[in-house]
């Protein structure tokens, strides 16, 4: 038989406390700015680095190969990014973000201060379950 003690039931309500917060927060941030996340994520990424193959934006934000390719082909619907041939190595595609990217990475910026709040609030419910 397998038992589980209180204090490891108050961590696991507790974890799945989080998991509701970064749902609403997901769900909340696609309201308010019609792009994901991950989309978000991407779009950073992009504007940081100026340019970068699908590959790369895969490993910077923890993300399957074929999950990073469906997001791309979302923002290039959306007119975020642009894809071209790599110049090296003509099997490669490089994106970059267009004007229109540019302008959403700003107005998301225009909302940091909504997510830097809830950021604090998770960072305290992370706090509640590895401090004893």
């Amino acid at each position: 038989m397998f038992i589980i003690s209180i204090g490891i039931m108050i961590c696991l309500i507790r974890l799945k406390n989080i998991q509701k917060a970064l749902y609403r927060l997901d769900k909340e941030f696609l309201e308010d700015n019609r792009v994901t996340l991950n989309e978000a994520f991407i779009l950073y990424s992009l504007y940081n680095k100026k340019t970068s193959c699908a590959s790369y934006l895969s490993n910077q934000i923890g993300l399957s190969n074929s999950r990073t390719s469906r997001i791309l082909e979302n923002l290039e619907i959306k007119k975020y990014i642009i894809r071209r041939i790599g110049k090296p190595d003509k099997r490669k595609m490089i994106f970059s973000l267009t004007d229109k990217g540019r302008e959403k990475i700003k107005e998301i910026q225009s909302k940091e201060n909504k997510y830097t709040e809830f950021i604090i609030r998770l960072v305290k419910m992370i706090k509640e379950i590895i401090t004893p």
